[in-house]
């Protein structure tokens, strides 16, 4: 886990050309994921989140995929969605939510996310490749069942960890 959420933070990092972004010092964050001490990078993100003045969307971006990579899945959850509230027009966040949807399973609402994200940049290549994995594998849970009705359950969710992530918010 730990080093999940450091290639997190080094992608964070590797987005900016300075060791800050809004005033606060990626690499102070980075060495307190480094000692464990996540709960504490988180409170220093969102005090930061708190005082700038300046749009915090690269910074609530950070915060939930460090909650993600934490494991703390719905915390995640409620990051993005409140990312796709303030910033409906930007694609990540439905990406990066319907690839924790597809992880617990839910192929449906994952697909819905990605294609309501396809609207806010129809080019936008990783939703594409994301939605075509979520197409494939219905398509392929559908025909398992067709051609074994008697091991069909409907009511099964497995999970669908192939989807990839978006590190950061496109500029």
């Amino acid at each position: 886990m730990l080093s999940r959420i450091l290639a997190v933070l080094v992608v964070g990092l590797s987005v900016c050309t300075t060791a800050t972004a809004d005033g606060i010092d990626l690499n102070a964050i980075g060495s307190m994921i480094e000692n464990g001490e996540t709960t504490s990078a988180l409170e220093r993100i969102d005090h930061e989140i708190a005082s700038s003045t300046s749009d915090p969307a690269e910074l609530l971006f950070l915060r939930a995929r460090i909650l993600d990579a934490m494991g703390n899945t719905k915390d995640a959850e409620h990051a993005y969605r409140d990312l796709i509230t303030r910033y409906p027009a930007r694609p990540e966040p439905y990406n990066n939510l319907a690839r924790l949807y597809s992880a617990q399973g839910r192929l449906d609402q994952a697909s819905s996310l990605l294609r309501a994200g396809l609207y806010t940049d129809p080019a936008y290549r990783a939703l594409f490749d994301n939605l075509t994995r979520i197409y494939a594998e219905q398509a392929a849970r559908s025909l398992s069942a067709t051609l074994d009705p008697d091991e069909a359950d409907s009511s099964r969710t497995l999970p669908l960890e192939t989807l990839n992530e978006i590190p950061t918010l496109a500029h």
